[in-house]
C-alpha cells in the first residue's frame, strides 16, 4: 500500500474541477490542469496565475481526461491510499473515478483518509500555495515530516 496525498483546485465553491495533484509518499507526483473559463474573482487572483510555476508545470488535460490520467498515475497500485485535508479534494477525485454512466477507471480497491491538518504555513521550500502540486507535496511534508 502506498500513500498518494491529494489536493485540488476548483473554480469556487462547488464549481469546477481545474487542477489535480497526486504526490506519493517516495515523491512521485501527478499534477493535472484543464482550462477553467469565468474564473470566480479569487481563483482569477490566487489560482490561475500559478496552475504553472516552476517545478510545477502540469499536464493539461480536457476535464474528461482526469480519470484517465489517475489510472495510469497509479498503475498496478493494488491498494492505493488517498489522503487528503478537505474533503472536496476527495469528491472531485471520486467524481473524476467515473469515466461514463455505470462506468469508472479501472480501480480495485481504494482508501480514503481525511486529516484535518493545516499544511501552511510550512518549511517546505519553493510552495505557492493555492497550487494543486505544491499544496499536495505541503501536506505530505506535513504529514511526513520530512522535507522532499
Amino acid at each position: 500500500m502506498t500513500r498518494y496525498f491529494l489536493d485540488t483546485e476548483f473554480n469556487g465553491i462547488g464549481g469546477d474541477l481545474i487542477s489535480l495533484a497526486l504526490v506519493a509518499e517516495n515523491g512521485a507526483f501527478l499534477y493535472l490542469a484543464t482550462e477553467c473559463r469565468n474564473p470566480v474573482p479569487w481563483v482569477a487572483e490566487h489560482v490561475i496565475p500559478i496552475i504553472d510555476v516552476e517545478n510545477a508545470r502540469p499536464f493539461h488535460v480536457k476535464p474528461y481526461q482526469f480519470g484517465d490520467g489517475i489510472k495510469s498515475y497509479l498503475g498496478d497500485d493494488p491498494s492505493p491510499e488517498i489522503v487528503a485535508d478537505w474533503p472536496d479534494d476527495i469528491r472531485y477525485f471520486c467524481q473524476c473515478m467515473i469515466i461514463g454512466p455505470g462506468q469508472m477507471i479501472n480501480i480495485r480497491s481504494i482508501k480514503f483518509e481525511l486529516c484535518r491538518v493545516d499544511s501552511y504555513p510550512t518549511t517546505l521550500p519553493g510552495t505557492f500555495q493555492h497550487n494543486a502540486l505544491w499544496d499536495a507535496r505541503a501536506l505530505r511534508h506535513k504529514i511526513m515530516g520530512e522535507i522532499s
